[in-house]
C-alpha cells in the first residue's frame, strides 16, 4: 500500500487552513480527527489497498458458542473484517476452494462436517491507532478525503460552521469517488471460483444468566 508521511500531510493541512504552525492542542485535535476519520472510512468499502489474506487454525469451541469447526476472529490483530474464506491461499493456489461460513459472537464458524484444520481468510487489515505519531504513515488512497475531513473538523472546532459544512461535503464527494472506483475495479475483476455446497453448521449459542 502506498503511504504518505504524517509530516507531509500536516504541512498540507496547515496550508489548507492558512496557518504556518499548529498549537499543541490543535495538533492533538488533528491527530484525533485523523485517527477517527481513517477508522470511519476503513470499513466503508472493501478497499483493495488494505486487503489481506491470513491463515487461521480451525478448532472446536465450547464457549461462548458450541461449534466443532470455528476460528476466533474478534481478538485478531491482523484481521478486521472477513470477506471470504478459502481452503488455500487464493492468491497463490489455483486449487483454492471458497468455503461457506457464518460469523457468530466473534467467531468464524464452518459447516459441522468440514474437514479443514486451517483456513485462509480474505479481509481487511486492522488500521493503526497511532496515525500522527510520525511512525505510522497514512494510506495514500484516502489522503484527499482525510485532508478535507480534518479541515472540516478544524473549522467546526473553531466555530466556522459554514466552512466546516462545505469541507465536509467536499470530503464526502471525494470519498464517494473512491468508492465508485473500488466498485468498478471489483466488477471488472470478478472471477469464476470453485466452492463447496452449503451444509448444516450445527452451532448453538450458550445462554448466560
Amino acid at each position: 500500500m502506498r503511504t504518505v508521511p504524517y509530516s507531509t500531510f500536516k504541512s498540507r493541512f496547515q496550508s489548507s487552513v492558512g496557518v504556518d504552525s499548529l498549537l499543541s492542542q490543535e495538533e492533538t485535535a488533528l491527530k484525533n480527527s485523523l485517527n477517527d476519520r481513517i477508522r470511519g472510512a476503513w470499513t466503508r468499502a472493501k478497499w483493495p489497498d488494505v486487503q489481506t489474506v491470513v491463515e487461521k487454525p480451525v478448532a472446536s469451541v465450547t464457549s461462548p458458542i458450541v461449534a466443532d469447526k470455528a476460528v476466533q476472529i474478534d481478538n485478531a490483530s491482523d484481521l478486521m473484517d472477513v470477506f471470504q474464506v478459502w481452503t488455500k491461499n487464493p492468491l497463490t493456489d489455483r486449487n483454492a476452494i471458497l468455503l461457506d461460513y457464518q460469523l457468530i459472537n466473534g467467531y468464524l464458524v464452518l459447516p459441522a462436517n468440514s474437514t479443514q484444520t486451517s483456513v485462509f481468510v480474505v479481509g481487511n487489515q486492522v488500521p493503526a491507532n497511532d496515525y500522527g505519531t510520525g511512525t505510522t504513515d497514512l494510506p495514500q488512497f484516502l489522503e484527499r478525503y482525510l485532508l478535507l475531513a480534518c479541515v472540516a473538523d478544524f473549522y467546526k472546532a473553531d466555530g466556522q460552521l459554514e466552512k466546516s459544512v462545505q469541507q465536509e461535503q467536499m470530503a464526502e464527494e471525494t470519498l464517494a469517488l473512491e468508492l465508485d472506483r473500488v466498485e468498478r475495479l471489483n466488477s471488472m475483476n470478478k472471477i469464476t471460483i470453485n466452492s463447496y455446497p452449503s451444509y448444516s453448521f450445527g452451532v448453538s449459542i450458550l445462554s448466560t444468566t
